[in-house]
């Protein structure tokens, strides 16, 4: 069958990152015509993909919706707008059937399914198995589980198929993509070690979208991929994309050591959990690559972190930043929520003192992120948001909504002030 996979258009407005999940999808595919094409780094991408439709004409376009907006930049793009442009000009230019799939469709996928009529199916949740499956049954959609189909007029729900198995899971196939795009965005390739998170952060989707266990990766075969990026394209550096790469500490140690080993020359970063960094693994790290430690505590106080469910503590991230402060020569990347459940104004200066100190002792190797909390569905947020009264369960979420502690508004104030008077 001949299958078109297709990246969702972000506006043209970000940098180009490559689209692991559509190569992913593609080393599923092996019996089967397969074409990508990426928008996100064309000059003219809706000519180009209408030359594409043109030419190939495929049988089935698959499109990965991986975000649905810039999420929480004060200047938000929403990306969802532009897919119903992207699957019109394919409906007009061919016969193919539309399928969605990615995170951004799994978070909101029924709802997504009611307000495009233009998808024949939606791919809910790990793609790899569910699309194959579904290319070998496409008259018959019921039988393959995890799938959005339409029947009689109605949007219906096949059922779950449960999680991926990672050892049947083949590395990302990159062939037919054009890498040379991608290596002039900074960490525009990601490299996964695992699925699922058992943190209890209560704005994370990682849980919903991935399980709360974790599945983890043969060391050798998340470094099989990184020589594969590294010898056979060229990529000099990459990223970790787990929602927290250094727990379990033991994994991720296999897989640094396995890098060191093998002799691999590449730079990389990825986000780390404060309480599991100790100076022995930040080290590690280091040898093995990584020139920039990412840190999200979102907040700093020990009232603030309990309740956004965090597992560490205000000294947790005070010692972890001990520890970078002394290693010269790497990035420091830190994220924080603007005004989060349980903020104070003691607890707001507290903040900027530490950045402050930060700043001082590391100078422009750290760098800071002033975000505010999306509220998604299937999180605890969304339940503490309806609680308070910001949503109401009628509210749709794909177009973004925000929460902001109450009790401390002018915090938020003064931050989207502090990032307009920056440009930002």
């Amino acid at each position: 069958m001949k299958v078109l996979l297709v990246q969702s258009w972000l506006g043209g407005a970000e940098l180009p990152i490559f689209p692991l999940g559509l190569a992913s999808i593609k080393s599923s595919l092996k019996d089967h015509d397969v074409k990508v094409f990426d928008p996100n780094i064309s000059q003219r991408p809706f000519e180009e993909l209408e030359a594409v439709l043109r030419s190939f004409r495929p049988e089935v376009v698959g499109i990965s919706l991986r975000n649905i907006d810039s999420t929480n930049k004060r200047k938000v793009v929403f990306y969802y707008g532009f897919l119903r442009d992207t699957i019109k000009r394919i409906k007009e230019l061919s016969k193919a059937r539309v399928v969605l799939g990615g995170t951004g469709f799994s978070i909101y996928a029924r709802e997504i399914m009611e307000d495009e009529p233009g998808i024949d199916f939606g791919v809910y949740l790990e793609g790899e198995g569910t699309f194959a499956r579904l290319l070998e049954n496409i008259e018959a959609p019921e039988k393959v589980k995890s799938l959005y189909i339409r029947k009689n007029g109605r949007v219906e729900f096949t059922g779950g198929g449960g999680p991926l198995k990672m050892e049947g899971l083949g590395l990302p196939d990159c062939e037919g993509f054009d890498i040379e795009s991608y290596k002039s965005a900074p960490d525009a390739f990601g490299v996964e070690t695992k699925r699922g998170c058992a943190l209890e952060c209560i704005y994370c989707i990682y849980g919903f979208l991935n399980g709360k266990g974790y599945r983890l990766r043969d060391p050798a075969k998340v470094v099989d991929e990184i020589e594969g990026l590294v010898g056979k394209y060229g990529v000099e550096r990459f990223t970790f994309v787990d929602s927290v790469f250094n727990i379990p500490k033991r994994h991720a140690t296999e897989i640094c050591a396995e890098i060191i080993r093998r002799g691999i020359r590449v730079r990389w970063s990825a986000w780390f959990n404060e309480r599991e960094l100790t100076e022995d693994f930040a080290a590690l790290a280091r040898k093995a690559g990584c020139d920039n430690f990412i840190l999200s505590p979102d907040g700093f106080s020990d009232g603030v972190l309990k309740k956004l469910g965090k597992n560490i503590t205000k000294r947790d991230i005070i010692r972890a930043g001990k520890i970078l402060q002394g290693m010269e020569g790497t990035e420091v990347s830190y994220n924080f929520f603007k005004n989060p459940p349980g903020q104070s104004y003691p607890a707001f200066l507290a903040l900027i003192l530490f950045c402050l100190r930060a700043r001082m002792r590391m100078g422009k190797r750290v760098h800071f992120e002033f975000n505010s909390i999306r509220i998604e569905p299937h999180t605890r947020l969304y339940e503490t948001a309806l609680e308070e009264g910001f949503i109401d369960k009628a509210d749709s979420l794909l177009e973004p909504r925000y929460y902001t502690n109450p009790d401390t508004r002018l915090i938020d104030r003064i931050f989207n002030l502090a990032l307009r008077l920056k440009g930002k």
